[in-house]
C-alpha cells in the first residue's frame, strides 16, 4: 500500500533493524488503515492476534529482502566505483612518474592493457585481473629515484649504472608495501624481472614461484620496451620482437603466457 520512492527510501521495515526512529513520508495508493505497531505491541499482538502478527511477519520478511537486495546491489556499485578511483589515482601517479622522460611515455599504460589482455585470454578471475592491473600500472614505480641521467642515457649502461636499475623491484615493493589497498600489488611488482628458468632478480624465482601476474607483466614488459623507441636504439618491428618472445619461451617467460601474448598480439594484428 506504500510507495517505495527511489532507492535507499526505506520505510517501516528498516525500523525493526535497529530499533531506530524513522521518518518517512508515504502516499496511499488506495483507502487504507494504517497502523503504527511498536515493539511493544507487537510482542502484545503475538498472543492475542497470531494469525495477524503472522501476516505481518511474513509481509515484513518479503520486503526485507527487497531491502537486502537493494542493498547488495547499492554496495557492489560502491566497491566497483571505489576500484576504479584506486586505478585512477595509480594512473595518475604513474603518468607523472613518466613525464620525466619522453621515451618510456606511455610505456606503462600499453603495459597494462597488453597484460590484462593476455589475463583474460588465460581465463584469469576479475579478482586476479584487478590485482594485475594495479601492478601493471606500478610496475616501474620504483624508477622515480633512478636519477635522469641514467634512465635517458643514449648508450649502454655501465656496470654500477645497471646494478642502480636492477634495485627498482625493490624500491618499488618499499614505496608501495604501506598502502593497505595495494598491499597484493607487491609481490607483482617485486617479481616482474623474474625469469621463468631462474636466472632473473632480484630474488632469482623460478617457475610457479613467480607469481602468475608477474610473469605476465614480465613478457608483456619487454614486448613493448622492444616494440618501442629507446634512447639507445631504435624501435623493433613486431615480428622481430615475437620472435625473441617465442625463443625466450620455458627460459625467460612462462610458455603458457607465451601463447596467450602470440594469440592476443595476433588478434589485435588481425
Amino acid at each position: 500500500m506504500l510507495g517505495v520512492h527511489s532507492d535507499g527510501d526505506f520505510f517501516g521495515e528498516m525500523a525493526l533493524l535497529d530499533e531506530g526512529p524513522r521518518s518517512a513520508t508515504a502516499r496511499a495508493l488506495e483507502e487504507t488503515t494504517v497502523v503504527a505497531i511498536v515493539r511493544q505491541d507487537f510482542e502484545a499482538l503475538l498472543y492475542k492476534a497470531p494469525v495477524l502478527a503472522y501476516g505481518i511477519m511474513k509481509e515484513l520478511s518479503s520486503r526485507l529482502r527487497g531491502t537486502a537486495a537493494l542493498l547488495v546491489s547499492h554496495l557492489q556499485r560502491k566497491n566497483r566505483q571505489l576500484l576504479q578511483s584506486y586505478v585512477d589515482t595509480v594512473n595518475a601517479l604513474m603518468k607523472a612518474v613518466e613525464a620525466r622522460d619522453a621515451y618510456t611515455r606511455g610505456h606503462t599504460e600499453r603495459v597494462t592493457r597488453l597484460a590484462n589482455a593476455i589475463g583474460r585470454r588465460m581465463g584469469l578471475p576479475e579478482e586476479t585481473l584487478f590485482v594485475l592491473e594495479i601492478a601493471s600500472l606500478l610496475h616501474d614505480v620504483g624508477k622515480i629515484g633512478i636519477p635522469d641521467a641514467i634512465l635517458q642515457k643514449p648508450g649502454p649502461l655501465e656496470e654500477l649504472e645497471y646494478e642502480l636499475v636492477k634495485e627498482h623491484p625493490e624500491q618499488g615493493k618499499r614505496m608501495i608495501e604501506q598502502i593497505t589497498y595495494l598491499a597484493e600489488a607487491v609481490p607483482q611488482v617485486l617479481s616482474h624481472h623474474e625469469r621463468f628458468d631462474g636466472s632473473g632478480y632480484p630474488a632469482g624465482l623460478a617457475g610457479e614461484q613467480i607469481p602468475l601476474p608477474g610473469r605476465i607483466i614480465a613478457a608483456a614488459d619487454v614486448y613493448d620496451a622492444m616494440t618501442s623507441d629507446r634512447p639507445y636504439r631504435k624501435r623493433m618491428g613486431k615480428p622481430q620482437a615475437l620472435a625473441i618472445i617465442r625463443e625466450g619461451s620455458g627460459k625467460q617467460f612462462d610458455p603458457k603466457v607465451v601463447e596467450a601474448l602470440l594469440a592476443v598480439v595476433d588478434k589485435a594484428d588481425g
